[in-house]
């Protein structure tokens, strides 16, 4: 059975392009046009994510976040709140299950929230291969994001180490990148490498680390030579990379 994504925005153009991306990548899709029809919509439709605008007639999103959590079959379901302005977010504290994402991101990121967040991944097209990527610094990331691409990857960016091992289990990816921090709090990468070898079915999948010149004493405690990648600026990075997965 295909996962059902609720899409509630007052714009149809909106609904009309997410609808038509969603439905491109392997679920399936309802909609509403303001608060009030999604309250509904949750019911009727039992979506597994809701995809929220916030500024709305009848209804705002925030009010009908608050009625959806009030329901105990939708209290868990993942809500990802489009908004222009992140203050708004202050209003949504303290409930479950929720993440922001501008409503100026492509639709392509949007899909890979979804995944993430959900568990379904979009089937591959062409034959590309899949990979998840994690980084701490934004702007490396998106680089090695879009080297990736080129190399006709699909690219599911993962925001933590739980994460990192369910996209594994779920997408069964060719290889997982991830960038060695100093600070393990924010990134923990050994944490991953033993939580993939915990799952017999994911254990060999390659896992990839890059990082600084500095941390390579570090790496190498965790992780064989072969399977990190260090750099002294990001282009260095990229060509590295190109001329490992070249040979793949």
């Amino acid at each position: 059975m295909k996962k059902k994504i609720l899409v509630v925005d007052d714009e149809p153009f909106f609904i009309e392009v997410f609808t038509l991306k969603l439905v491109e990548a392997g679920f399936e899709v309802c909609s509403a046009r303001n608060g009030a029809e999604a309250v509904a919509k949750v019911k009727a439709e039992k979506p597994h994510l809701i995809i929220m605008d916030v500024m709305m007639p009848v209804m705002s999103g925030f009010d009908a976040t608050q009625k959806i959590r009030e329901d105990p079959a939708a209290a868990n379901v993942p809500i990802i709140i489009f908004t222009a302005k992140g203050s708004m977010m202050d209003f949504f504290s303290g409930m479950r299950a929720i993440e922001s994402m501008s409503k100026t991101v492509g639709a392509d990121h949007v899909i890979e929230r979804v995944v993430a967040l959900i568990g379904q991944p979009p089937p591959s097209v062409g034959g590309l291969k899949r990979a998840v990527l994690l980084g701490v610094e934004d702007a490396l990331v998106e680089k090695v994001r879009v080297l990736l691409k080129g190399l006709k990857y699909e690219v599911f960016p993962a925001l933590n180490e739980k994460e990192a091992v369910m996209m594994a289990e779920n997408l069964k990816p060719a290889a997982i990148f991830c960038q060695l921090w100093e600070d393990s709090s924010v990134l923990d990468a050994p944490k991953i490498a033993q939580g993939l070898a915990k799952n017999a079915a994911i254990a060999g999948i390659p896992f990839y680390i890059y990082c600084k010149e500095a941390l390579s004493v570090e790496a190498m405690k965790h992780f064989s030579l072969g399977n990190i990648i260090t750099y002294k600026e990001s282009s260095e990075l990229l060509k590295k990379l190109e001329v490992l997965l070249s040979k793949k």
